[in-house]
Parts: structure tokens; sequence; C-alpha cells
């Protein structure tokens, strides 16, 4: 009968330990894990991040990590163990639940190096890429102060007149702000071959054509064709009123009798010396360019400056101090401060102060431009460095 009695309190308490388990703990371990390891990964590259900014600040060379792979597989064990003991002549059980769990987290991390990798920190950033931000509403003057270099022949840089780029930046800023700034895209037509003849070109061509997105146009030859795309144009349409007509167009050097929308062009003005634009030519920085511009607002400790650890004076061409610090600020304390970004290099810490909001968003503009241009990227043939992580 107690024999009874004990299988019964056993199918009982597996009853009551391993349904609840095997229904919860599965879905719960997954959404925690998930944002654990989201939440980690962001911070992760935001660290690395300011983390380069700052040793370009000292003048030292910067890595970067990929991070390819978390592979975590957990393990959930529940068993129970009896005990059989006599206590006065009456037999009697004691049940001993035992539950176990473990996690082990596997990551997978690349070196950012390689042709591939250097391309895309040293090129500039695409005109598109930049567009398309300001489309989405990211802070126009941030995205032109962080990444562009000239603007229709007005410079970005010392030995120019950065005060005039400045007032361009802050100018769109407020059209912005008004609704009379839009970025958006028009889609044209671009030959992307020579005339062909057109009796060469057969059903299953034009088919194979359009399926890929291209179409075969008459040319201005008698005969011939051109292979042509779609492509989306960036271009920017600006409402002229309030009296600003004559300023924005004298600042931007458009031409008078040229109307919105305008296209937003690759190129430099600087060289050629326009007296006219009919278009925006914007001419961008790199990836690398971008992060060293950010490094000038690095304040190093005195006591670094002073042995020399670090440079007084940024010794690169670039902007003045005071034009930096109006965007952002990156400061130095010898304790670890109440700060959500920081990270300790040299003995201290650096970090963005949690009410600086400026320099929070110019770093989200760069963090966010730094994942959209190396993630075209393919990894360089390098190494992979694994680590399992005991849990």
């Amino acid at each position: 009968m107690k024999r009874v009695k004990f299988a019964r309190m056993v199918i009982l308490l597996l009853f009551i330990f391993g349904f609840p388990l095997g229904c919860s703990v599965g879905p719960n371990a997954l959404k925690q894990g998930h944002l654990r390891y989201n939440t980690s990964v962001k911070a992760s590259a935001d660290e690395e991040l300011l983390l380069n900014i700052v040793r370009l600040r000292y003048l030292d060379t910067i890595e970067f990590l990929a991070t390819n792979s978390i592979s975590a597989q957990t393990s959930i064990k529940v068993s129970l163990g009896a005990e059989l003991g006599d206590d006065g002549g009456d037999r009697q059980f004691l049940v001993k639940p035992e539950f176990e769990f473990s996690d082990r987290p596997t990551f997978t991390f690349t070196p950012q190096r390689g042709r591939e990798f250097a391309r895309k920190l040293i090129e500039p950033i695409d005109i598109n890429t930049f567009s398309y931000l300001a489309a989405s509403d990211w802070p126009i003057h941030l995205l032109l102060l962080l990444l562009g270099s000239e603007i229709n022949g007005v410079t970005n840089d010392i030995g120019s007149d950065i005060a005039k780029y400045n007032d361009i930046a802050a100018r769109l800023k407020e059209l912005k702000k008004k609704g009379d700034l839009l970025f958006g895209f028009l889609e044209n037509e671009e030959a992307i071959s020579d005339p062909i003849d057109a009796n060469s070109i057969s059903a299953k061509d034009l088919i194979a054509a359009a399926k890929s997105g291209y179409r075969f146009r008459n040319s201005q030859q008698n005969g011939k064709v051109r292979l042509t795309k779609k492509v989306a144009q960036p271009v920017v349409w600006i409402r002229f009123k309030y009296g600003n007509y004559v300023e924005i167009k004298q600042l931007l050097n458009l031409r008078e009798d040229k109307s919105p929308p305008y296209y937003i062009k690759t190129g430099s003005g600087l060289y050629r010396q326009e007296k006219s634009y009919q278009s925006i030519v914007l001419r961008t920085r790199s990836l690398l360019s971008s992060i060293a511009y950010l490094s000038q607002a690095v304040h190093p400790p005195n006591e670094h400056l002073t042995q020399g650890i670090a440079p007084d004076k940024w010794p690169l061409r670039g902007i003045g101090d005071a034009d930096i610090a109006k965007i952002f600020q990156v400061q130095s304390s010898r304790v670890k401060p109440a700060a959500s970004l920081s990270v300790k290099y040299r003995g201290y810490w650096f970090y963005i102060d949690e009410t600086d909001m400026t320099s929070k968003a110019a770093f989200l503009v760069m963090a966010e431009i730094y994942r959209l241009a190396i993630s075209e990227g393919r990894p360089g043939q390098v190494p992979i460095l694994t680590l399992p992580v005991g849990g």
C-alpha cells in the first residue's frame, strides 16, 4: 500500500515540476536570452566605436571586430530521488527533487580587415546612403557636419570658410524644421549599354531583360536600341518663402533660373570654382575621416597632455575646438562615470555625458553610418576567433 502511495507521489511531483518547466522555461529562456544578447551586442558595438574615436585622439591604431554568430545551448534537467528510512518500525519515504539548468553560449568574432573592409573605411560615404538618412528625417545639419566636407564649393575644413558651411547647415536645419525642405528620390531611365542592332534582339532577350528590371529603348541611331534601367536619383525640394529665397540661393550658389527639385550629385566644386550650380554637388567624407573628425572632440586628462601621451593640439587637418564642441564632446574621468556609454583606456574612463543630447545625437548618427557602410562589405580572409563561454 505504501509503495502505491509512493508511486502516486512520484507521479504527482513529476507533473508539478516537469510540466510547468517544459511549457514555460523554454520560451522564457528564448525571450530573455534574445533580449540580453541583443542588448549586449548593441552595447559592445557602441563601446567599440567610442573606443576607436578615443584611440584616434591618441594617434593610436584602431580595430573593429564583427560578431558573426551567437550560439546558445540551454539544457534543463529535472530528477527525483528518494530515501527509505525506518522510524520505530514504520517505514517512511523522503522524496528529493533535483533541478539543474545550464546555459553555454558560443560567440564567433571576425576581425574587420582585408581589402574590402579597408575600401569601406576609406571610400567616401555613398551619396545615396546620405540621402536615405536625410529622407528618413535624420538631422540634416548633423549629417552635413559629420559626413559632408563640401557643398557647392563651400568646404567644411580649416583654411576655408567653415562659418559659411555651418551657416548653410543651420539654415537647412531650420528649413527642415518648418517643413520647407524635403529629401527624396526620383526615378530616371538611364542607358547602360552601347547602341545595339534592333534586329539582333529576340523575344527571349526582351523577357529576360524585363525580369531583371531592364528595358530596350530606341536610340537616336536608326535601327539601334539601348538597354536601359530605372535608377533612383536623390533630390531635394526647397520651398523658398518668407524672404529667404535670395539668401539660400546665394549661400548654395544656385542658379537663379533653376527651380526645385535639385538633384544631389557626388563631386567637388572646389577645384572648378563654379559660380553657379544647377544641382546640389556634395562631397562626403570617408568613414575613417568622420571618425577622425569626432576624435578632435575627445578631452584627454591633463596628466596625459602633460606627459605627451596625447597631443596637446590635433596634428591633422580639421576644424577648431570651438566648432567641434558645438556638436560632440567626450569627457574623461579617473573613476567610472554614471553614463550609459563609457570605455576605459590608458587608465581613464572616457564617456559621453548622459545629459549631453547633442553629443548623443551625433554619436547615434555616426554609429548608424558605420553599420550601414560596413554591413555591405564582406569579411576579409582572416582567422576566425571562437570563444566558448561556460555557464
